[in-house]
């Protein structure tokens, strides 16, 4: 995984990665917050941006695990089909780092986003 970043980022700065399916769940309302990424050779950065089809309020826990370990909490109103960068986090790394966010949307609709190599990360 440690690499896998390194090809797309010439297609695109950040790369958008969710555990549970990107922006949408399955066949379901597309989610409200997504999960961007650019890994470079020994550092990650990452983005948290929010984007809803209608105004909501959101709430959102941030944490990215590399050679250090930083939080970010947070609840904002998203205006409506506008997108808003929440947060953004860059640490370096070894050999693993680990993004996991954790968001309730207005309507209770909880889901965790990951990016990274989680399971061997402690």
């Amino acid at each position: 995984m440690r690499h896998f970043g390194k090809g797309w980022s010439i297609l695109t700065p950040m790369l958008a990665i969710a555990a549970t399916g990107g922006a949408s769940a399955g066949d379901g309302p597309p989610r409200a917050i997504a999960l961007n990424f650019d890994e470079q050779e020994s550092s990650v950065a990452i983005e948290i941006v929010g984007q809803s089809l209608a105004e909501q309020r959101v709430e959102y826990e941030v944490e990215l695990v590399g050679s250090s370990r930083s939080r970010h909490r947070g609840s904002t109103t998203l205006p409506a089909n506008e997108r808003s960068v929440l947060s953004k986090l860059k640490t370096g790394f070894d050999d693993a780092w680990c993004a996991r966010v954790d968001v309730t949307e207005a309507d209770g609709t909880s889901y965790t986003l990951t990016a990274g190599e989680c399971d061997a990360v402690v």
